[in-house]
């Protein structure tokens, strides 16, 4: 037998006690009260055993039930195969019949040019009926741009048709063969150049008709030419002439030009011109007592002049006739 030492909680006597006993009586004041076992280490492992064992069967048991219930949620209802058997049953419908429609590309039907000015051009198509058997009237194009369209800019033409199986629905075209401003005078063939210079005569007559009239005028010949571009759709084109008079048998010498703007050339069989109404200006020069013409002493004078009131965003180009 073991045997404890402890304190009355009651009397506070000191009293000895059976361990092994789960209750106590102090032999002085009669009070009767529970003993409190210790768990030993052997205790406290069989516990912690019993707990964790708990835990764990808990939790496998959770887990269980929960795929269970998962395997249980993966049933498909019925209405919903019911509704997938019927879109594919319309999917294979659908391929049947854009398989039995006959093939086409729809860009052979058409020829695609495109006209007008840089910048103001246009696109032009036309039904080849290239293709047999096949109505292009049931075939519908759109065209990303049809106006206001510049040299080098794309195009895309899209088709779609519910009668045939387009094997081409969408092309890009270059936009090419517009009429283009003046950007360059070595751009000018011959007979251009020609065409300019008579134009330019017509303008100038205002100005040179009164020293024709009294004798003084002899010849023109055009000398130099002027342009001023920004290299775009904007221009405004010089032509320059070298004019000689005769006064009191005294050969004298000036420099006249008319000016045109908006200079579009169009180069192929024929060379084509077209520009706004020319006119001419210059300083006011006296040729001989009351007449006078509007011109310059030099070609230098007539090109600080143009500097002087172009735009500082064009470009002056010259060339020597």
């Amino acid at each position: 037998m073991k045997m404890i030492d402890m304190t009355c909680p009651k009397c506070g006597a000191t009293m000895k006690t059976d361990a092994e006993k789960e209750q106590a009586v102090c032999e002085y004041c009669g009070a009767l009260f529970l003993l409190e076992k210790e768990d030993t280490l052997d205790e406290i492992r069989a516990k912690a055993e019993a707990k964790s064992y708990g835990y764990h069967k808990g939790r496998l048991a959770a887990e269980a039930k929960a795929a269970k219930n998962k395997k249980k949620s993966f049933k498909i209802p019925v209405p919903v195969i019911v509704i997938a058997i019927l879109v594919l049953i319309g999917v294979v419908s659908y391929m049947s019949q854009e398989l039995a429609k006959p093939k086409v590309n729809p860009f052979d039907c058409i020829e695609v040019t495109f006209r007008g000015t840089d910048g103001e051009g246009e696109i032009v198509v036309e039904i080849t009926n290239a293709v047999a058997g096949i109505d292009v009237n049931r075939i519908e194009f759109d065209i990303s741009k049809e106006d206001w369209l510049t040299q080098g800019e794309t195009v895309s033409i899209e088709a779609t048709s519910s009668d045939y199986r387009l094997t081409e629905k969408t092309r890009i075209y270059i936009v090419e063969g517009l009429d283009e401003y003046l950007k360059d005078l070595e751009e000018l063939p011959e007979e251009a150049l020609e065409i300019i210079h008579v134009q330019a005569e017509e303008v100038l007559e205002l100005n040179l008709d009164g020293t024709k009239a009294v004798g003084y005028f002899v010849d023109m010949t055009p000398v130099k030419m002027f342009l001023v571009t920004d290299g775009k759709q904007e221009n405004t084109l010089y032509d320059v002439f070298e004019v000689r008079f005769k006064v009191d048998d005294v050969e004298e010498t000036y420099y006249v030009l008319a000016c045109f703007d908006d200079v579009i050339v169009r180069n192929g069989e024929q060379s084509f011109i077209n520009m706004s109404y020319g006119m001419y200006y210059g300083n006011l020069t006296q040729v001989q007592w009351s007449t006078y013409i509007m011109a310059y002493d030099s070609v230098e004078e007539i090109r600080t002049a143009i500097l002087l009131d172009m735009e500082s965003y064009m470009e002056l180009k010259e060339m020597d006739l």
